[in-house]
């Protein structure tokens, strides 16, 4: 009973006399994050689009005149590059000489009735001004007696016969068909002996010249385009430039964005290929004195976070033009402000930050 009245009496001054746990004060985390110096630069916005090569010129050629082809060019098959103005193909020509010939002897025919006219209307005129003489008289002048009409008429049957002569010279040249431009051949309708009528589809042909390039930009950026700049195209590991024809008149049905359409001059038909995509690099006019930042840090709302006094702030940047990638800004920051690169889940306005030794960089 001595040592549990005892162990009793030693365990109730222990506990009487032990230290007494205290409440701490409450240490408040401040958030580290990276920021990003704003500073005013001079950019010039770009444009990566793409779009389908296609000929500026592409005609079926077909027959001016019927027969039957006598010989279609050895170089005339699909594939082959010609130049303007070769002969591809030849319609058969008798026909068509005879006809110039009837023409030519029509011409010849109208020449003489046209030069007998003019000779008995002189015979006409000098047997007139005799009478006119020995009636000692003032004869009023009658075209008639002076066969002014058989002469008029005369004229036009032989202007008639020319018309007709080179209509038929006309016709027999046309048996020569040949290349409207420099160009390719992409299919053949005809062959040796074919027979074809006016209008029969001969060749489809397609020039080599030029070939053109429709590429979607957004509407704002068609604003600042810089139509002067020339337009990076690429395909593959080609890269040639090209050049801005105009702004088309009417926008995509699909995504209502504007449509540019580009000129590439003597483009390589073994890189090019008609209907083959590519890509294209177009160049807006310099923005002057903006900022440019990245758009994801621009927020659903329209707002930026940043730093300014280790504290942290929202701001409602003015937007000049935005990019895939990038908006070019034109006011909304105060002095002070730096970009806040960091991600910090839920935070309010005013909330202390520490800034690290290590700043981010926009890209």
């Amino acid at each position: 009973m001595g040592i549990l009245l005892i162990g009793g009496g030693m365990a109730t001054i222990i506990y009487k006399t032990a230290p007494k746990p205290q409440r701490g004060e409450e240490v408040k985390q401040v958030r580290l994050v990276e920021t990003t110096e704003l500073k005013r630069m001079t950019l010039r916005p770009e444009w990566l689009g793409g779009g389908e090569v296609s000929a500026a010129q592409r005609v079926q050629l077909s027959a001016q005149v019927a027969g039957r082809i006598f010989q279609v060019e050895q170089d005339a098959i699909p594939g082959a590059t010609l130049v303007k103005n070769q002969k591809i193909a030849t319609i058969e020509k008798q026909d068509y000489r005879l006809q110039v010939q009837q023409q030519q002897a029509a011409v010849i025919q109208a020449q003489a009735t046209l030069d007998l006219e003019k000779g008995q209307g002189q015979l006409a005129k000098e047997e007139y001004e005799l009478a006119k003489s020995q009636l000692n008289s003032s004869l009023k002048n009658n075209d008639l007696v002076l066969r002014k009409p058989q002469i008029a008429a005369a004229m036009a049957g032989l202007k008639t016969a020319q018309a007709n002569l080179a209509l038929a010279q006309l016709q027999l040249d046309r048996t020569d068909i040949r290349m409207p431009f420099n160009g390719q051949i992409v299919s053949r309708s005809i062959n040796n002996g074919s027979q074809v009528n006016m209008g029969s589809m001969l060749f489809d042909l397609v020039s080599t010249d030029e070939f053109w390039l429709q590429v979607k930009v957004p509407q704002d950026f068609l604003a600042i385009l810089d139509a002067t700049k020339p337009v990076i195209i690429t395909s593959g590991d080609h890269q040639r430039e090209a050049d801005v024809l105009h702004a088309l008149i009417e926008v995509d049905a699909t995504d209502r964005q504007a449509k540019i359409l580009i000129s590439i001059k003597n483009p390589d038909s073994n890189v090019l290929l008609i209907g083959s995509y590519v890509d294209s690099l177009l160049f807006a006019k310099t923005i002057a004195d903006a900022y440019v930042v990245e758009n994801k840090y621009i927020k659903d709302d329209g707002k930026v976070w940043v730093v300014n006094d280790k504290k942290l702030y929202k701001r409602t940047p003015k937007i000049l033009y935005q990019s895939r990638e990038k908006s070019w800004i034109e006011s909304g920051f105060l002095e002070g402000d730096s970009l806040l690169n960091s991600s910090l889940g839920v935070v309010t306005e005013g909330t202390q930050v520490r800034i690290s030794a290590k700043r981010g960089q926009d890209k």
